[in-house]
């Protein structure tokens, strides 16, 4: 067996330093993991998709005034769905109770209701409220200016 000159013996294990680093890599994919795993709660639902709703409001209205046209969400309160022609369908959490406050034009039928944003940046208006037991939800469409607000409380 071949001999290392003095001094410079090899050394086996881990420094302590490297022992920690593992161990905070480690201890970070878990709370990763652990935080995938756990569904979201009722509150952070209902506030995902009022935050959701409203973008899909604002960039309704940013496409009525690009394109000169009106454009239109149909709130269908049956489903607790929305779609809109500038994304996907959208949905609220279906625990979640909504009440919708429209102008008399877009109150489709009494479990649907439209808000439209017309080419001036105005709009028809409405107030909308989802509530669950431990949240609520309120949006607010200004029928002047066309513009949306969200407040989750």
């Amino acid at each position: 067996m071949r001999r290392l000159p003095k001094g410079l013996e090899r050394r086996q294990g881990f420094t302590l330093l490297e022992a920690v680093v593992v161990m905070a890599l480690i201890a970070l994919v878990a709370g990763a993991a652990a935080q995938r795993l756990r569904p979201p709660s009722a509150r952070m639902r209902l506030e995902i998709a009022a935050r959701n709703f409203c973008a899909t409001l604002r960039a309704a209205r940013a496409r009525a005034i690009a394109t000169n046209s009106e454009t239109s969400i149909v709130i269908d309160l049956a489903r607790n769905a929305y779609a809109s022609p500038v994304g996907a369908p959208g949905r609220f959490p279906p625990e979640a109770l909504i009440t919708l406050n429209v102008a008399g034009a877009p109150q489709l039928t009494p479990p649907r209701g439209a808000i439209a944003f017309f080419p001036d940046g105005g709009s028809t208006g409405g107030d909308m409220t989802l509530q669950t037991p431990d949240a609520r939800a309120t949006i607010a469409v200004n029928w002047l200016t066309g513009e949306a607000r969200c407040a989750v409380s």
